[in-house]
């Protein structure tokens, strides 16, 4: 298995001490057992230029070695969270790999960036499970009740329509832009006119009251805005009832 971070730092430095000892040890070896000035003075020069130039390599390895590894280990790091940033949960982290080529201290970073993915994972599938839940229960009273009933983003955008809206006025779709659209005079005229005083406005709209020649009877449109955490105004309902013909009672 190869050195770890530490390990390797930890060999280079006491290399340099070990080439400071071997310097200090020859010179003391010069000076007790030189007897000729000059050439004491030669081989301490010599001495002194060998083991400050191999103490120079090793200073060199580790100033280009220091920076080369945390950059690696802080961009993989890096990639790590950039991707957690953009809503990817699903990384594939070896920690069999890093155990070989990262110190044990960032292999422990490593290690709990991988709990956390978990974590997150399953937190984000209960919370998809959670909407879906709750979003198929809204539909089901929406697709229940006699009223009928359109959800739009504030760009006109119908997200959702419901069945007795669908079967009432069949122009009406879902994805379709309620301010783009041309419809029929009925919903041209009345609905879209409603809908965009809403989004101009951005506030709840008074109920509105009008005529529909094919299904003989006045339908009301009522209106309610969908307003975030911050209440800023998200979305639009808007709401149709009396669509659904009164039955008349039976006599006995």
């Amino acid at each position: 298995m190869n050195s770890s971070f530490t390990g390797k730092v930890r060999f280079l430095i006491i290399l340099l001490f070990i080439v400071l000892l071997v310097q200090a040890g020859i010179i003391i070896h010069l000076l007790h057992n030189s007897t000729d000035l000059q050439s004491l003075k030669i081989d301490i020069q010599n001495t002194l230029f060998i083991t400050i130039f191999i103490q120079f390599i090793i200073s060199m390895i580790l100033i280009i070695f220091l920076p080369v590894f945390l950059h690696k280990a802080f961009t993989e790091i890096h990639n790590i969270l950039k991707d957690i940033t953009q809503g990817i949960y699903n990384i594939d982290i070896d920690l069999e790999t890093y155990k070989k080529s990262v110190d044990k201290e960032f292999l422990a970073l490593f290690a709990s960036l991988q709990e956390m993915l978990k974590s997150i994972l399953t937190f984000d599938k209960l919370k998809k499970d959670k909407i879906v839940e709750h979003h198929n229960r809204i539909l089901a009273i929406l697709n229940l009740t006699m009223d009928g009933f359109i959800s739009l983003d504030m760009k006109g955008n119908i997200i959702y329509i419901n069945d007795n809206v669908t079967e009432a006025f069949p122009s009406i779709a879902e994805r379709q832009n309620m301010i783009e659209a041309n419809f029929p005079p009925e919903v041209e005229n009345n609905v879209k006119k409603y809908v965009h005083h809403i989004l101009k406005s951005k506030t709840k709209q008074q109920p509105q009251q009008f005529f529909v020649p094919a299904m003989k009877r006045h339908i009301i449109l009522n209106s309610a805005i969908i307003r975030d955490a911050n209440g800023q105004a998200a979305g639009i309902i808007v709401s149709f009832s009396n669509l659904e013909k009164k039955k008349k009672d039976e006599s006995e």
